[in-house]
């Protein structure tokens, strides 16, 4: 009998079948591309391909389209829209221009120029509604099957490709609009105007839901970067777990899996996402980086739901965390999750990680494999 792939045992578990073997499933991108660009990569993998490099290390790749890599999802403009980039060293200004009015967001890159963040959100009124309304509406979603399959091949089943969704209403307004402190403000004074603007996103989200649903592509990221600190219980019941369901509903009807990215102080929202008839959560962190326990993941969203990832990054830092804590830590997570649990990085590798540590995590699962029923 042919063994399954890391693919197949990945989506066994969000079958509910349960797995022989936790699958290891890493995002390391991050990772090379920072050491990479410093100069700091180690000399063995140097021209390695990044799932070649997983397979050195005996884990599998969760792949995203965009991150790092090519998009499968090619977005574009139907409607008059002119955008227009101007770069002075670090920071980029971004131009849209539309017959509704012009939009303007600052960028400033790090010190490598690897990821950037925004430091001018581009709607600073409910004027600026307008134009950002026009370039939703008129925004036009492909899925690129050739790349796609290309990406594919590549992996050869020694991972997934996947796809993030745009955010839900809310977090776009907050994280790529308007900011938090504005966002907040609208919601206090403009409250019915600002509802309404999120009916215009969820629409245009629409199209990428209908588009991604008939592909290939079997589990999907919901997107997201939720923290309870920006977006507490009362809100998030309110803005985005009808949200979540509903497009888990959909996405469910059209035979797929999905899951969330929830990488910060989330104890508090863990009884919602058990609700939100999402498959699972990714990059749940635990303290000392976030603000839950092992034993809380577990009290609330019990046995039922995908656990992705839940090792937190700070482990693979030898300066942060001992080697025998690394240990006793892995062992207890897959003994308290087996059969719910995409082992992984909450939520990636980061730059200065002994690799070594990745490689002995794929041997710790081997081990718990051969001793069940031990508890740790």
């Amino acid at each position: 009998m042919t063994s399954k792939t890391p693919y197949e045992k990945i989506l066994s578990v969000f079958e509910g079948k349960g797995v022989n073997r936790v699958p290891w499933n890493i995002r390391h991108e991050f990772w090379y591309h920072y050491n990479l660009t410093r100069g700091t990569l180690p000399a063995k993998y140097a021209g390695m391909r990044l799932i070649d490099i997983c397979l050195e290390w005996g884990a599998s790749w969760r792949c995203y389209s965009g991150y790092f890599t090519d998009s499968f999802v090619k977005v574009s403009h139907a409607g008059d829209v002119e955008i227009e980039a101007f770069t002075n060293g670090r920071t980029v200004t971004t131009e849209f221009k539309t017959p509704k009015g012009t939009l303007r967001q600052v960028s400033m890159k790090d010190d490598l120029e690897i990821t950037s963040r925004i430091i001018e959100f581009p709607v600073k009124s409910l004027e600026d509604l307008k134009p950002l309304r026009y370039i939703l509406e008129n925004l036009k979603v492909e899925f690129d099957e050739e790349t796609y399959n290309r990406m594919e091949q590549e992996l050869k089943g020694q991972g997934i490709v996947s796809y993030f969704f745009p955010r839900s209403p809310y977090q776009s307004i907050m994280l790529e609009y308007a900011g938090l402190e504005r966002t907040m403000r609208f919601l206090l004074k403009y409250r019915r105007e600002i509802e309404g603007f999120m009916e215009v996103i969820k629409a245009s989200n629409d199209m990428f839901y209908k588009v991604m649903a008939d592909t290939p592509i079997k589990i999907f990221n919901l997107g997201e970067n939720i923290d309870a600190r920006m977006t507490p219980p009362r809100l998030f019941e309110k803005y985005c777990l009808p949200y979540y369901q509903e497009r888990a509903d959909y996405l469910h009807r059209k035979g797929k899996y999905v899951h969330i990215h929830v990488d910060g102080y989330a104890k508090p929202l863990l009884p919602l996402l058990r609700e939100s008839g999402l498959d699972g959560v990714e990059a749940l962190t635990v303290k000392p980086v976030g603000d839950m326990t092992l034993e809380d993941i577990k009290r609330d969203l019990g046995d039922e739901t995908v656990i992705l990832d839940g090792i937190p990054y700070i482990y693979f830092i030898p300066e942060a965390v001992s080697l025998d804590e690394f240990d006793r830590f892995v062992r207890k997570i897959i003994s308290m999750f087996r059969d719910n649990l995409v082992l992984g990085i909450s939520d990636e590798l980061p730059p200065p990680s002994d690799e070594t540590r990745v490689m002995r995590v794929s041997k710790i699962i081997d081990e718990a494999e051969k001793n069940k029923n031990l508890k740790y």
